[in-house]
Parts: C-alpha cells; sequence; structure tokens
C-alpha cells in the first residue's frame, strides 16, 4: 500500500474512531439528561438517585482512567474500547431492571463508571498517537474532535424519542444494543500497530499489570503536576459555571426556556473551533493555544457574572461556544507533545483522573458558595480568577521547546 493510500486509510480511522466516540458519549453520558427527568428514571428511582449515580460514574471512570490506560499501552486500543463497549452495554440494561435506589448505586458506579473510562476519548487519544506521526497529531485531533460534536444532537433527542415510544427501561436496552454494535463493529474494521510496551507473546496478569501502572505513574514529573493541577482548576470552574448558567441568569431576570435556547447555540459555535484551534497546535505551542482557551473562559465567566442585558448573554455565547470544545483535545495535545510514547495511555489516564474529579466537583463548587444573585456572581468571578491563573501556571509549566518528535506512528493495519 502507498503512502497516499496509507494516508487516506489512517483518515477514514479517524473518522470511525468518531463513530465510536459519538455513540460511547451519546449513550453513557448524554442520554442521561433525558434519563434523570420524571418521565424517564428519575420518575420511577428519583432525579436525586439518577443524578447521583452518574456523579458517582464519572468518578469511578477517573479512577478506573489509570488502569485503562495501562491496559491500552499494553494490549492496544482496540481490545480496550471493544471491552468497555460491552461493560457498558451490560450496565446500561441492568439499569433498566433496577428497582431500588440501591441498585442503581451499583450498576452505576461499579458498571458504568468504568465502562466510561474504556470508551471515552483517552483510548482512542492513544490510538491517535498510533496512527500519526507528532507534527500531524495537532490536524488529526482538531478532525475527531469536529466529527465527535454530533453526539448530543443524535443522541438527546434519539433518547426521548425511545422514552416516549416503548418507555425509558426498553429505551436504555436499546442503547445499550446501539452501543454493543457500533463498539464491536469498530475496532474490528480499524487497525493498529503493535503496542510498544508489548512484546510479542506477552502475558498481563496481575501484578504485571500493577507493576506497568505504577511504571507508567513514574513516568510523570513535577512539569506534569503543575500542568494537571493547574488544568483541575481551570475544569473545575469552567464546568461549575457552565452548569448554573441559565439558573444564574434567572436570578439576573432572564427567562429560562429563553436562555436554554441562547445556551444551546454554543454547541453549534463549537464545531468550527474545534478543528481549527487543535490544528493551529501544529504552528503555536499546544499549551500556549490551551493558555489562551481558558483565558477566554475566564472573560466568559465575568461577562456571565455582571449580565443584565442580552447583549452580554450573546458575548457570553460568543466567547464560551469558540474555545470550549477545543479545550480538552488541547489538553491531550499538551500531553502528547511532552509524554508521548509507550507510557502515554497510562500517562493520560492519570490526567483523567484529575478532569474527571473537576468535572464532577464543578458544580458543587459553585453550588457551595451560593445560589442566589449576589452569591452566583461571586461565584462566577471565583471562576474566572481560577481560569486566570489556571492559564498562566499551563503556559509556565510548559514553556520552552518540545521534546524530540517521536515515531510512534505506525501505518495504520
Amino acid at each position: 500500500m502507498d503512502g497516499e493510500a496509507v494516508g487516506w486509510k489512517r483518515w477514514g480511522q479517524v473518522a470511525l474512531a468518531a463513530v465510536f466516540i459519538n455513540t460511547s458519549y451519546g449513550t453513557l453520558s448524554y442520554a442521561f439528561s433525558v434519563l434523570v427527568t420524571g418521565g424517564a428514571a428519575g420518575g420511577d428511582l428519583g432525579r436525586g438517585t439518577i443524578s447521583l449515580g452518574f456523579t458517582l460514574a464519572l468518578l469511578v471512570a477517573g479512577i478506573s482512567s489509570i488502569g485503562v490506560g495501562t491496559l491500552t499501552d499494553l494490549l492496544g486500543s482496540r481490545i480496550v474500547l471493544a471491552g468497555g463497549a460491552v461493560l457498558g452495554a451490560i450496565g446500561l440494561v441492568l439499569l433498566g431492571l433496577c428497582q431500588e435506589p440501591w441498585q442503581v448505586f451499583i450498576v452505576m458506579p461499579v458498571v458504568l463508571g468504568p465502562a466510561m473510562a474504556a470508551t471515552f476519548y483517552e483510548p482512542v487519544y492513544v490510538l491517535m498517537n498510533r496512527w500519526f506521526d507528532a507534527p500531524e497529531r495537532p490536524r488529526a485531533y482538531g478532525v475527531l474532535t469536529l466529527l465527535s460534536g454530533v453526539s448530543i444532537t443524535i443522541f438527546t433527542p434519539l433518547t426521548q424519542y425511545l422514552v416516549s415510544e416503548i418507555g425509558w427501561r426498553p429505551g436504555v436496552a436499546v442503547l445499550g444494543l446501539i452501543l454493543l454494535v457500533v463498539g464491536l463493529a469498530v475496532p474490528m474494521i480499524i487497525g493498529e500497530p503493535r503496542p510498544q510496551a508489548r512484546p510479542a507473546g506477552a502475558v498481563v496478569t496481575p501484578r504485571s499489570f500493577l507493576s506497568e501502572t505504577l511504571d507508567g505513574i513514574r513516568q510523570t514529573n513535577r512539569q506534569f503536576w503543575a500542568f494537571s493541577i493547574a488544568f483541575f482548576a481551570g475544569t473545575l470552574a469552567f464546568t461549575g459555571y457552565s452548569f448554573h448558567m441559565i439558573a444564574q441568569l434567572e436570578t439576573r431576570g432572564f427567562e429560562p426556556s429563553d436562555v436554554a435556547w441562547a445556551i444551546a447555540i454554543t454547541g453549534i459555535i463549537s464545531l468550527p473551533a474545534r478543528l481549527i484551534l487543535p490544528a493551529l497546535a501544529g504552528r503555536l505551542s499546544s499549551s500556549v493555544m490551551l493558555s489562551l482557551c481558558l483565558s477566554l473562559l475566564a472573560v466568559a465567566a465575568l461577562v456571565a457574572s455582571i449580565a443584565d442585558e442580552w447583549w452580554q448573554v450573546w458575548l457570553y455565547v460568543g466567547l464560551f461556544g469558540v474555545v470550549f470544545g477545543a479545550v480538552f483535545p488541547l489538553r491531550a495535545l499538551v500531553v502528547s507533545d511532552r509524554f508521548a510514547g509507550a507510557y502515554f495511555g497510562r500517562v493520560i489516564g492519570l490526567s483523567a483522573l484529575l478532569v474527571a474529579f473537576a468535572r464532577a466537583g464543578g458544580p458543587a463548587f459553585i453550588g457551595v458558595i451560593g445560589t442566589d444573585a449576589s452569591s452566583y456572581q461571586l461565584g462566577f468571578q471565583l471562576s474566572a480568577g481560577l481560569l486566570a491563573i489556571s492559564a498562566i501556571v499551563t503556559w509556565w509549566s510548559m514553556r520552552g521547546p518540545r521534546p524530540a518528535p517521536d515515531v510512534t506512528a505506525e501505518p495504520a493495519r
């Protein structure tokens, strides 16, 4: 196969990976915005039960991400993705069988949590690093993020249709079937070079798994931890204020339904940025690009904190929408620039652990400060301050020349 054919095959496989990501996020994340409602699982089992179960699942996903990263490095992304899809499908079916809240608190964290870790972005990032060498990765990450940006558009109305037409219990079983079919088909079709860390014929035992996981953690350094803690703070801030945005603007006199439509437009605005901003990291430093995005999110938080007129709401929508979709792929690029290689899955998994805790804690961070008008204003302004500090530390921690380009990519098979 000549170089041009190999190149087109790689980009086709990026599109297939995006199909997988859209499906996993749609069935294991965005569907729960419908399932938590009174007409679905939230009505039978309690809104609080489903909300807390989902939060616990995210936390377990973060904790599991280190082990998932180890398996990805040793066994390859395809095995991890397929196994995660099977586990996720089983979890969704079991969720549909739950009759009591305590059953939800077992199924969602214990089954769906690890499935999230195995089917969300991190294992696919490892796969992308094996397909593309360092100069090509920014564009590849951008294309993946763009094509993966339609999950909420597809699965939110699909879940609502299933709930309305056949009920939420059969509906989640259908979602599980979709995840199973796509989650097995895509790993069967795509190719993957042999993982660097796994010699031919090597067997992964519990002892070797633990040893390899610890080896991966040892690859980190003070630079990694400074960046990761800064990104944790930034993620805590912007996920927190984005979660409370509609409620905060309601306290400032805006009609919630009108604000909801305005906020929905951020998803459309984010689509070009999902491609352009990661791709620009091929020319500018990925850490500089990420610092700029975090700075704009800080400005968005300040604007929202004082919004009294619609032009300020639209300014927030524009600022937030332009950059938020690029933040997480840029985070992966920053880590890839410094830690690509045989241990990348474990290092990016460790980073994902902190991100998961920040995403779970962000809404609580704002909520603890308070939910009246003055408290929301303070909370949003504190978020802006955290984001500004995060931007500065992100730039500072990753300043200086990149390491020599790695040669992890091989032709897709």
